[in-house]
C-alpha cells in the first residue's frame, strides 16, 4: 500500500497532477477528521486541509521518501493544526488585553 503512494507521489513530481488527486482523494476525509480533533471545527479544519495540500504542492520536494507519505501528511496537518491554535490563542489574547484596557478607561 505505501508502496503505491510512494509511486503516485514520483508520478506527481514528474507533472502527473491526477497522481496527485488519488493522493487527496485517499486521505481527504481521514486529515479532515484528524484536524477536526484538534480545532473541533469542521469548517476550519477544511480550511486547514486545504493548507495542508498547497504545502505539499508548493514544497513538493521535501518530502523523503524514506518515511510514510501517511506520516509525511498527517505531520504536516498537526502542525497546520497547532499554527491554527497558537495563532487562535493570541488573538484572544489580545482581544482579552483589549477589553481590559477599555474597562480600566471608564
Amino acid at each position: 500500500m505505501e508502496e503505491k503512494d510512494q509511486e503516485l507521489y514520483k508520478d506527481f513530481l514528474e507533472g502527473n497532477e491526477q497522481s496527485f488527486e488519488k493522493i487527496i482523494s485517499k486521505y481527504k476525509n481521514n486529515l479532515i477528521y484528524f484536524i477536526t480533533r484538534y480545532v473541533r471545527n469542521i469548517e476550519i479544519a477544511e480550511d486547514i486541509f486545504q493548507e495542508v495540500i498547497l504545502y505539499v504542492i508548493e514544497h513538493k520536494e521535501k518530502y523523503d521518501f524514506r518515511y510514510s507519505l501517511k506520516t509525511y501528511l498527517y505531520t504536516i496537518a498537526k502542525s497546520k493544526s497547532i499554527d491554527y491554535i497558537r495563532h487562535e490563542r493570541k488573538t484572544e489574547n489580545i482581544d482579552d488585553n483589549e477589553n481590559l484596557a477599555d474597562i480600566r478607561i471608564t
